[in-house]
């Protein structure tokens, strides 16, 4: 079975700061060796901060980008909506929805969460790989 990793909001801003890291596991799922995952709630985040920082025109080219890549775009759908929510109700101000959900992915799929925040891999509900912020 491949690996899976299951990439956060943060990992897909240094892919596209052309971090070397991020851009060696994009590699690795581009070529079929890994599998890579995102959430629709991600997605989202990554537009409207992408929006906010770069205006909407830079949004809308790397929103299309990510669509067009190897990664797989978990919908929320009743399985994963059920984790997340429990996992919001129990560290309710410690974790965003957004990050419940790609929490959920992760649990969900038993992959590695790919992230730049230190607070997912604190609480340390599933593997993680925190990635450091230039």
């Amino acid at each position: 079975m491949k690996s899976r990793l299951i990439f956060d909001t943060g990992p897909i801003f240094l892919y596209f700061a052309e971090d070397k890291q991020v851009k060696e596991m994009f590699d690795k799922v581009a070529a079929g060796r890994v599998e890579g995952y995102m959430c629709e709630t991600n997605i989202a985040e990554f537009y409207y901060k992408t929006c906010e920082k770069l205006g909407r025109e830079v949004a809308e080219v790397r929103h299309t980008s990510i669509r067009h890549s190897k990664l797989s775009i978990l919908v929320a759908d009743e399985r994963l909506t059920h984790i997340a929510g429990g996992l919001k109700c129990i560290h309710r101000g410690k974790i965003s929805l957004a990050d419940a959900y790609i929490v959920a992915a992760a649990k969900m799929l038993g992959g590695a969460l790919v992230t730049t925040d230190p607070q997912l891999t604190e609480l340390k509900l599933v593997q993680t790989r925190l990635l450091p912020v230039p």
